[in-house]
């Protein structure tokens, strides 16, 4: 029994942790984008995006999740994300020239250069990690109906340890005891 009452225990503590990292970034994401309008927020340089095309496939596909960290400098075969001032979107591709902080850049998938002037100032980051499949987890979890369903999961896998480790059983004990007294 005490076996279990530690894997409760553990399994609290875990999904604590993973529900306020979550709830925290979100908050965090939330007011960045609505009080500073910054579309693509980063937390200590890292920041994340879900692809939304096949530009930049085999390597990256429409769906996957990257994570872009802020550099010092860019260079040629590094694969960046952007903001396009003309569009408002953000758009990862690979730098095929640089000179004097100016970038141009192409998907590997595209035929030809991106028709945007890349500085810098618009690059929000290198990619430095691709989860393949992730973005549509990552979308429903910062849905006000995903983050509902988390915070919902969390409750019910906390009462299950409760349950499974009789925490309920022995209050009862006790109210019934403190009844008869």
């Amino acid at each position: 029994m005490k076996a279990v009452k530690t894997v409760g225990t553990i399994i609290k503590i875990l999904l604590g942790c993973v529900v306020g990292v979550l709830l925290v970034y979100n908050v965090y994401a939330l007011v960045a984008r609505l009080a500073f309008g910054n579309g693509m927020p980063t937390f200590f340089g890292f920041g994340s995006a879900v692809v939304e095309t096949g530009s930049m496939e085999p390597e990256i596909s429409a769906g996957d999740l990257i994570i872009v960290h802020a550099e010092d400098g860019y260079s040629v075969g590094d694969v960046v994300t952007f903001l396009d001032g003309a569009s408002g979107s953000y758009i990862t591709h690979r730098i095929v020239f640089a000179s004097d902080g100016h970038y141009a850049t192409q998907g590997d998938a595209n035929n030809v250069q991106d028709d945007i002037d890349v500085t810098d100032s618009t690059i929000v980051g290198k990619v430095v990690a691709v989860i393949c499949g992730a973005g549509g987890f990552v979308k429903f979890v910062q849905s006000p109906l995903g983050m509902f369903v988390f915070i919902a999961g969390g409750a019910i896998i906390w009462l299950l340890t409760d349950l499974l480790s009789g925490k309920f059983r022995k209050r009862e004990k006790k109210t019934d005891g403190e009844k008869g007294a």
